[in-house]
């Protein structure tokens, strides 16, 4: 053959090895999911996107637990949810105890409808972050008015957390009482009521009027040596510290006024009542307590005594029923007044219930100068002294 003849099929063959090694390396870039030139000329907007760019900087340091996590949210917002929380779960394993990875994660979790694993990451990051409760709380409360995560919250609540009372507060103001009975009823069964959270969910359900419901769940809060009390009246005698709530007495803060159970001579047990005026206008009683009284007879009775309490009128104890929206509805029974200065003297009035009265109050205050009053004192009057009462009980009369 002659000699530029080999030359020109030399060439030949070098461009079609040439064309060979190209195709087969342009395929192997494609099957290697690498960017070829031609897909970087048509798909510029890919190299700009926030996932591209998460990828090459994992691809730079894949222990980037942020870049990670951030890389499952913008997979999430694109539909992509099991890759989502496969590289949300890997941002947990990187970083277990981040803040911001686990306030991500128990998002993406619960967007994804794995709200037992959401919660339980959220937990995790109250436990370690009390002050991410703010953030928190609402993502609970939406996931405690569905029953499906009642258990959560009773374990939650047996468990009982350092953080428990600030979600309970903000529940039981925020939330549904359907929502928030059964975490508080766990809360009781594991004897872990606090006095604030016994104040808040007793005061809404007498704000709304579930008396029953709220004496139930009063005496089941009570301390053990406290539920089995004799009579209608709770703590009549004076002997226990004076709670402020539920069924207990209620003292209403006023200026001028002082409550307090204190040694008093002749009382009964240990303590007694002592109520003291300092130059106090009347507006209002000074100490009350809510009775669930079934329909019947009875008789109110008690002892008391005044100390130098100067006023024109005097004081007594008045029972009403509990009109609608806290109106004061008729009275049933009074006491007999306690001006000047006295020594102990005893009082009782017989009255009946009836079923158009299910609720009662039982309160201190001005007495009527007519003698057969159905209503308490309203003269705008000072008061300075000061009465002491101990006793005061509620007896079934057949």
């Amino acid at each position: 053959m002659p000699r530029g003849a080999r030359i020109a099929l030399a060439a030949l063959v070098a461009v079609i090895l040439v064309w060979r090694m190209l195709v087969l390396g342009v395929n192997a870039l494609r099957e290697n999911g690498y960017p070829t030139t031609a897909s970087m000329t048509n798909s510029s907007q890919d190299e700009d996107s926030p996932i591209t760019r998460l990828r090459k900087r994992l691809a730079n340091n894949p222990a980037d637990a942020f870049a990670l996590g951030q890389l499952a949210v913008q997979l999430q917002a694109q539909g992509q949810p099991e890759k989502a929380l496969e590289a949300m779960s890997g941002a947990l394993r990187l970083a277990p105890a981040d803040e911001d990875t686990l306030l991500s994660a128990g998002d993406l979790f619960l967007s994804a409808g794995k709200d037992e694993a959401g919660l339980s990451i959220l937990r995790r990051l109250v436990d370690l972050y009390p002050e991410s409760g703010g953030e928190v709380w609402p993502k609970f409360l939406t996931a405690l008015e569905k029953v499906e995560h009642q258990s959560f919250f009773i374990r939650l609540a047996q468990d009982n957390p350092s953080w428990w009372p600030a979600f309970f507060r903000f529940a039981c103001e925020n939330g549904t009482l359907a929502g928030v009975q059964p975490a508080f009823a766990a809360r009781i069964s594991a004897a872990n009521t606090s006095v604030d959270e016994r104040r808040c969910f007793l005061d809404r359900l007498q704000r709304e009027d579930h008396w029953v419901l709220a004496y139930q769940f009063w005496i089941d809060s009570l301390p053990p040596n406290q539920r089995q009390w004799n009579g209608v009246v709770f703590n009549g005698g004076f002997e226990l510290p004076l709670s402020n709530l539920g069924f207990d007495w209620r003292i209403p803060g006023q200026d001028g006024v002082s409550v307090t159970t204190e040694p008093a001579e002749a009382a009964t047990g240990k303590r007694a009542l002592h109520v003291t005026f300092v130059n106090k206008r009347y507006n209002g009683p000074p100490i009350f307590q809510y009775l669930k009284l079934i329909p019947g007879r009875y008789r109110f009775e008690g002892r008391g005594r005044a100390d130098g309490l100067n006023t024109a009128l005097g004081v007594q104890w008045g029972l009403y029923c509990r009109g609608a929206a806290g109106a004061e509805g008729d009275q049933l029974a009074r006491s007999d007044a306690l001006l000047g200065s006295s020594d102990w003297v005893d009082f009782q009035q017989s009255f009946v219930v009836r079923k158009e009265c299910p609720v009662q109050v039982l309160r201190l205050e001005l007495a009527n100068p007519q003698r057969d009053a159905k209503i308490a004192g309203s003269a705008a009057i000072r008061l300075r002294g000061s009465v002491w009462y101990d006793d005061l009980a509620i007896k079934t009369v057949n």
